[in-house]
C-alpha cells in the first residue's frame, strides 16, 4: 500500500495529477484543489498517499499535508461519504476552515459542496463535531468567509469564464489574489486578468 510517494509532476488538472517517479514509474493520483494550485508540471513534489481499495480498483489520493490527509479520512467516517466527495470537501478550504464550520455548526459550507445536500451537510456535523476534538490542527477559525464575499468571488468566477477563461485556470488564478474576501468581483477580476497575462509573459 502506497503512503508517500516523490516525484516530478507530469500531468495536472484541477483535481488529478500523475507523478513520475525516479524508477520510471507515474501513478496518477487524485488531489485537492489546495494542492493543483500550488504545483505545476515538471515540479518535484512529495505527497502523503492515502490508497482506497476496492473489489475492482485501487485509487491514489495525495496531500500536500499530513493535515489534509487525516481530514480526507475524518470525513470518510461519515456514512453516503466516499472518497471522490470527501475529496471535494477538502477542496472548499483549509483544514482550519473546514474545521471551524463543523464546529460552529455552518451546514451551508458544505452544502455549498456538489453532491451535498441539507440532510448529508448536517449529518457531518452531527458525526463529527466531537472527533475534531481529537485533531491537532492547531487553533481553529472562528470566522468564516461572509456572504457576501463568497457572492462577490462567484461573480467574479462566472465573468471570467464568461471571457472565455478555463474554469480551472481562474481557481487557480484566484487562489493567488491577496485579501480576495475583501475585494468586490470587478477588483477580482481586474486582479485576476493582471496575474494571466504576466504569467503568459513569463
Amino acid at each position: 500500500m502506497i503512503g508517500f510517494i516523490q516525484g516530478s509532476v507530469l500531468f495536472l488538472e484541477e483535481n488529478k495529477a500523475i507523478i513520475l517517479t525516479n524508477s520510471g514509474v507515474g501513478y496518477t493520483l487524485f488531489i485537492p484543489f489546495s494542492t493543483s494550485t500550488t504545483i505545476k508540471e515538471n515540479d518535484n513534489v512529495k505527497l502523503f498517499v492515502e490508497t482506497i481499495v476496492r473489489e475492482d480498483s485501487i485509487t491514489l489520493f495525495g496531500f500536500k499535508t499530513k493535515n489534509e490527509q487525516d481530514l480526507f479520512n475524518l470525513f470518510l467516517q461519515v456514512n453516503k461519504v466516499g472518497p471522490k466527495l470527501a475529496l471535494s470537501i477538502i477542496s472548499t478550504g483549509t483544514p482550519s476552515e473546514i474545521l471551524s464550520s463543523i464546529a460552529s455548526n455552518d451546514s451551508n459550507f458544505f452544502k455549498n459542496v456538489s453532491g451535498i445536500g441539507k440532510k448529508t451537510a448536517e449529518k457531518i456535523i452531527i458525526d463529527l463535531k466531537d472527533k475534531i476534538k481529537k485533531l491537532n490542527f492547531g487553533e481553529i477559525e472562528d470566522k468564516t468567509v461572509p456572504e457576501n464575499a463568497k457572492k462577490q468571488i462567484k461573480e467574479a468566477e462566472f465573468g471570467l469564464t464568461a471571457l472565455g477563461f478555463n474554469p480551472f485556470i481562474v481557481k487557480k488564478t484566484l487562489a493567488k489574489i491577496t485579501n480576495l474576501e475583501q475585494k468586490n468581483a470587478e477588483i477580482i477580476i481586474r486582479e485576476a486578468l493582471i496575474i494571466i497575462n504576466s504569467e503568459k509573459n513569463e
